[in-house]
């Protein structure tokens, strides 16, 4: 499981003086990119290969709360994926300084090629990583064909 430690700084904390939704979404995406680099798989790696990450939607549970100052531990593990992995799903844990877990998360992304404009398996080096990634307890195989749009989004609803 690869675990990235973070600092709650100022900037991350909302009204209510805990951590705020916005936040999480920020350290966790740099959660990821920080497990991609560690191996290889840097902004100039997809600038050379002409991909990049696009996220279809993330899942958020909130259990305890975080505040300024914490230091977090921000665990990465494969959830999902599909046969070519250009579609796969992250699970995300957030664990205060007592190791308790205080959010959980689920990313559903694939690699969209950045010409094209359309999804593609991910390259040789990128694909063998997620491969070898720690897999969650739950980890499943995505059906072929997924279907990306959301039933629960109005498509077609318009202002009038």
């Amino acid at each position: 499981m690869y675990i990235k430690e973070l600092e709650i700084r100022w900037s991350d904390i909302d009204a209510n003086r805990h951590v705020a939704n916005s936040a999480y979404v920020n350290l966790l995406s740099q959660t990821r990119m920080s497990f991609l680099e560690s191996h290889g798989i840097t902004q100039r790696y997809f600038a050379e290969h002409n991909f990049g990450p696009v996220v279809f939607n993330e899942e958020y549970h909130y259990i305890k709360e975080v505040h300024a100052g914490s230091i977090i531990k921000a665990s990465l593990e494969l959830l999902a994926n599909n046969k070519d992995y250009s579609q796969i799903k992250f699970a995300h844990c957030i664990f205060n300084h007592k190791n308790e877990l205080c959010v959980y998360s689920e990313a559903f992304f694939g690699w969209m090629d950045l010409k094209a404009r359309k999804l593609i398996a991910p390259p040789q080096k990128l694909l063998d990583l997620i491969d070898h990634t720690s897999h969650a307890d739950n980890h499943y195989e995505l059906p072929e064909g997924i279907h990306l749009k959301n039933e629960k989004v109005p498509y077609g609803k318009e202002l009038v």
